[in-house]
């Protein structure tokens, strides 16, 4: 789990869960039905989309949770 910070943190993180996955960018576009270049649109874009994130985690088997906390607490 992570603070999000900015667009820039979210691909960084994106990142490393699919470089933790064992996965291959090519074998992530192929689950995401998408040629590599096509993967490589997706996580170098400016703002990454929400269902972008998902499709990636969705392709790796993983879930994307989201979580509101209150500011100040000290969950990391």
């Amino acid at each position: 789990m992570f603070i999000y910070e900015d667009n820039e943190q979210l691909k960084r993180e994106l990142k490393k869960v699919v470089i933790d996955s064992g996965l291959t960018q090519k074998e992530v576009a192929e689950r995401m039905e998408c040629k590599p270049q096509q993967y490589t649109n997706i996580v170098n874009k400016e703002n990454l989309a929400f269902r972008d994130v998902k499709r990636i985690a969705n392709a790796i088997d993983l879930e994307l949770r989201i979580e509101f906390v209150p500011i100040g607490t000290d969950e990391k």
